[in-house]
């Protein structure tokens, strides 16, 4: 166990070499595993994992500020319009009873 305090000392005096592996997309547990093995770092891999949350973050926040506006936007191809044809009006010569909508109002249709 290292002493209080020593595992965000070894994390801040690596800031720089954990930063670019992370913009480069090495996973965390192989930075961290190899940051061990050269005896930067002597802490274990949860400690880690929270001490580097901040350069992530800040690692973010650079990202998102140096992105256009428009780069969120997804890109598609125009959509094909679908003209759709409707069936050809019924007539009325056969009414066959049943339901038929009439959007006017009546007052019969209140009482």
């Amino acid at each position: 166990m290292t002493p209080w305090g020593l595992a965000r000392v070894e994390v801040i005096a690596s800031k720089e070499h954990i930063a670019s592996e992370l913009q480069r997309g090495v996973p965390v547990k192989q930075i961290h595993d190899a940051l061990l093995q050269s005896g930067r770092v002597s802490v274990t891999y949860n400690s880690f994992r929270r001490h580097i949350q901040s350069i992530r973050d800040e690692l973010k926040k650079m990202s998102v500020d140096m992105k256009p506006e428009h780069a969120n936007r997804v890109l598609s191809p125009p959509a094909k319009q679908v003209k759709r044809q409707m069936p050809p009006p019924k007539s009325d010569s056969k009414s066959t009873g049943g339901f038929r909508f009439d959007p006017s109002c009546k007052a019969e249709d209140f009482f």
